[in-house]
């Protein structure tokens, strides 16, 4: 089973990708963090290394590329996504130097899956 864990700062945003991805809770051990500190204690906390991080990239306190980036040291082999409703050309280049993939928001679930 994948064990993906999903970081933004919006609590909103994160019951709604829980609602979204209800249907692959037997497929996916999902875990949900509200901004990049909660995140780290995640990390930290984590039986097992988690195969997908996905972030949002512009959160207070730690920005998105900075947590992958400490993701990338940590767990180097988590693939690592960017999942950010602000995607001009700035913030695709610092998405684009620590993430695998870039997802716009909204995303629509089945591509997001």
């Amino acid at each position: 089973m994948k064990s993906v864990l999903f970081v933004d700062d919006e609590p909103n945003i994160l019951e709604g990708l829980k609602v979204m991805l209800h249907s692959v809770r037997g497929e996916w051990n999902l875990h949900f963090a509200c901004g990049a500190q909660d995140a780290l204690a995640k990390l930290e906390e984590a039986a097992e290394p988690f195969q997908v991080v996905v972030s949002d990239l512009n959160m207070p306190g730690m920005e998105g590329d900075a947590l992958l980036k400490i993701v990338a040291e940590r767990q180097p082999l988590a693939v690592r996504f960017v999942l950010s409703g602000r995607l001009d050309t700035p913030n695709l280049a610092r998405a684009g130097a620590v993430a695998h993939q870039i997802l716009g928001k909204p995303c629509d679930p089945h591509h997001l899956r």
